[in-house]
């Protein structure tokens, strides 16, 4: 099978490891590096014009249209863009996981001056964006926007998200479950994170955000896309190794099974995601080579024979605890609240809407519901934990087929006596589908025992509280502060004038080990106008490095110089027109690594450039009267 992490210690250990807590943060892990990737598709870029900042990534297809318009690594059909499917994977399943604040309480239709305020909506289906869109963050850098989308989403052209009260882009998300498409000349902040689709972008698109997808990505011609300085703060929920209630703490072998019968097929259509074993003891396994999975495979061994033992026992021993409710109605949901116990329907049940099940604060809280029949999820039904309950203590056990809906957020062990366990398209199941007798299939959605962490940073030698640059008369100043110091030899001050090749300007020496609040500052002079972008390079004792967000800013010269190329891109030659007069000017030209050609003695407002044996691609030229840079350019060169 495709894709999949065969080594049963390494699983042992993701599933066992020790609980982090709810204070951890997104981590994007093999992905942190992409701007843009997909787990099964061509990537193609934006051609001659354009801008993209970050890795791009394919691990099924290739990257075009990123040779002269691009300074990132590309990647494809490797070890790396192996790993960040699996870290895509975790990464939806750690987004997807966070409760919903608002549901469905916001119309499909964004946009149209709307102003949103922090936290997780979510809408039934297809959703739009349309004229502007605000994102309040009220103040704090730490707010949350999370939108998904049980459908497309459709951002028509010079649609425009603004972020105010903090609102940062490295913590909003659009997630669809299905195609994205932005329409030409929309401003986008956040990542836009296609499930099982394709992201497409139309010409001139400013995007501040990653795009992960499932399918292929297109950036249209002349659009820029960067990724958002972090760092990102969207909190998530990491295992625990705490075991389930002493009374359902029966499964045994099963444990480590996101799906498994004793008799039947286990099937999968399209591309699914799943985290746990998969196996049938007699019966066929299929349907799995397109998907991403963390676990094994087991189809008639001594593996899915000791199963089936497991599984009839804990079978018998979950219908022996004493029953508490049997007075309930055979519907649940409906915004129903439960409290912990055992609940009984002397008939086939069904569950539509939302059933929430109150923990009560109690960590070992048991929630467990039997149907002397057939239980049918309707589509979009949602079960919500609250107050300490866990999946791992939560049981729907059918006497007969248990089928879940298109769009189904499902928690607990589903369990199917003598009948199929089925989920329709685009199910989000934290738990496992068991069968003692019956089919068990899934299509497009996924499946975990529990969200996947990954692992943890070791502390930074600096913790780095701040750094700004704003420009002020003709320099740039830069500040930062710093609250703790490890080990910190020096910082180096870099720069850039395209936001991908850094050089240092500077060197700041640190203050070795310190608690105090220290502040740091330098000013740079001599600048280009354009956009300039900075960061920090951090080295300490050992020589170990790590580097601050990016921070960019535009200055313009009062000199009023105005230096114009046309044609941009050409091919042989093109010209170069100044609405001054030079004296025995030069121009230099780099490549992105080195400076490949000269011209000196320019004099006058025109001259022409000839390409001579430049290779078609990108390449900086800086303009230089009198010892001063005083005009840098980009140009194009195409074949």
């Amino acid at each position: 099978m495709k894709k999949q992490l065969q080594n049963r210690v390494l699983f042992g250990f993701l599933l066992l490891s020790p609980a982090i807590g709810f204070a951890q943060t997104l981590q994007l892990g093999a992905l942190s590096s992409f701007e843009a990737y997909t787990r099964s598709g061509n990537i193609t870029g934006p051609g001659t014009t354009g801008t993209c900042i970050g890795d791009v990534g394919t691990n099924s297809g290739t990257n075009s249209g990123f040779d002269t318009s691009y300074n990132g690594v590309q990647y494809a059909n490797d070890t790396l863009t192996a790993q960040a499917e699996i870290d895509m994977l975790k990464v939806y399943i750690h987004l997807s996981v966070i409760p919903v604040a608002y549901p469905n309480t916001h119309t499909p239709a964004f946009g149209g001056g709307d102003t949103l305020t922090a936290g997780v909506y979510s809408i039934d289906g297809a959703g739009s964006l349309a004229g502007s869109l605000t994102l309040n963050g009220g103040g704090d850098s730490n707010a949350v926007f999370i939108i998904k989308l049980d459908g497309a989403f459709a951002v028509a052209a010079s649609s425009t998200i603004t972020l105010i009260g903090g609102a940062r882009a490295c913590n909003t998300f659009w997630i669809a479950e299905g195609a994205i498409s932005v329409g030409s000349g929309s401003v986008i902040k956040g990542s836009l994170f296609s499930h099982f689709g394709v992201v497409t972008l139309g010409t001139g698109c400013d995007i501040e955000g990653r795009m992960f997808a499932s399918d292929v990505i297109t950036f249209g011609a002349g659009s820029d896309v960067i990724i958002p300085a972090g760092p990102i703060t969207v909190p998530v929920k990491f295992p625990s190794s705490r075991p389930p209630a002493t009374a359902v703490n029966v499964l045994e072998s099963i444990e480590n099974f996101a799906m498994f019968t004793s008799v039947g097929a286990v099937s999968n259509t399209a591309a699914s995601g799943f985290i746990g074993h998969i196996g049938s003891n007699f019966g066929s396994v299929s349907g799995f080579a397109s998907s991403s999975h963390i676990g094994s495979f087991y189809n008639a061994d001594s593996v899915t024979a000791q199963a089936v033992i497991d599984l009839d026992s804990a079978y018998i021993k979950l219908i022996a605890i004493p029953i508490t409710d049997s007075t309930h109605a055979s519907v649940f949901g409906g915004g129903d609240t439960l409290n912990a116990g055992v609940y009984y329907v002397n008939a086939a049940g069904s569950l539509a809407g939302t059933l929430i099940l109150d923990g009560q604060n109690d960590s070992d809280a048991v929630f467990i519901f039997r149907f002397n029949g057939a239980f049918a999820i309707a589509a979009q039904a949602n079960v919500v934990l609250i107050n300490g309950a866990r999946a791992c203590n939560v049981f729907w056990i059918a006497e007969g087929a248990l089928s879940m809906g298109a769009f189904t957020n499902m928690k607990g062990t589903a369990l199917s006596h003598n009948g199929a366990c089925s989920m329709a398209t685009n199910g989000n199941f934290e738990g496992r589908m068991l069968s003692t007798s019956g089919a068990v299939s899934f299509s497009t959605g996924v499946i975990f025992l529990t969200p996947q962490y990954f692992p943890a940073s070791p502390p930074l030698p600096v913790t780095l509280v701040s750094f700004t640059a704003k420009v002020e008369g003709e320099q740039v100043k830069l500040n930062w502060v710093t609250t703790a110091e490890v080990n910190n030899d020096y910082f180096d001050v870099e720069h850039s004038v395209d936001g991908s090749n850094f050089t240092s300007i500077s060197r700041v020496i640190g203050a070795g080990n310190s608690t105090k609040t220290l502040n740091y500052s330098f000013v740079h002079q001599n600048l280009l106008d354009g956009i300039s972008y900075y960061r920090l390079k951090q080295t300490d004792y050992n020589g170990k490095t790590s580097y601050s967000h990016k921070e960019a800013v535009e200055f313009n010269s009062k000199n009023n110089l105005i230096f114009d190329i046309y044609p941009n891109p050409f091919s042989g030659e093109t010209t170069f027109r100044t609405n001054k007069n030079l004296k025995d000017a030069s121009l230099v030209v780099y490549d992105t690594q080195k400076l490949v050609k000269q011209i000196e003695n320019i004099s006058g407002q025109t001259f022409t450039f000839q390409r001579d044996n430049l290779r078609s691609g990108l390449y900086w030229i800086k303009l230089v009267q009198d010892g001063e840079v005083i005009a840098i350019k980009k140009i194009v060169i195409t074949d």
